[in-house]
């Protein structure tokens, strides 16, 4: 096997990208951390913000325990805030969905639990499947 300067360094630096780009913070985790920094924490009540990165309107729903309720809708590129008192959010694993107004297609966060005075941010992306849930306590 011979050794090739030009493309060992080429294999290298494509590697140290790769390294870099898994290490990087998600937009959906800088998103979550501002809105945690800018969120009050109250005991008696859940924040869900929705980030809605979809070139359209959704309606969010919250699921849990097999029933689905309507959050409301966020507009297509902008956030939503939805406080629930902390018996509606707390306690059993919650399900966020979002479904984009006029399609089909749907996407739901994986279950989490959530506990009154913390914050939920559900970021939606364009593709839907890459949406994810952040669950932290505010600062205070």
């Amino acid at each position: 096997m011979s050794y090739n300067a030009p493309r060992f360094a080429s294999h290298l630096l494509c590697l140290i990208a790769c390294a870099a780009c898994a290490s990087a913070p998600t937009s959906g985790a800088r998103a979550s951390r501002a809105i945690f920094s800018s969120e009050a924490s109250h005991s008696d009540s859940v924040v869900v913000r929705v980030v809605n990165h979809v070139d359209r309107p959704v309606t969010v729903f919250r699921m849990r325990d097999g029933a689905r309720a309507p959050l409301g809708n966020v507009d297509a590129g902008a956030e939503g805030r939805f406080p629930l008192r902390a018996a509606d959010g707390a306690g059993a694993h919650m399900v966020l969905a979002a479904t984009p107004v006029g399609g089909h297609a749907a996407v739901e966060s994986k279950a989490f639990h959530v506990e009154g005075g913390q914050v939920a941010v559900f970021v939606i992306t364009p593709e839907l499947g890459g949406s994810r849930v952040f669950v932290d306590w505010p600062k205070r």
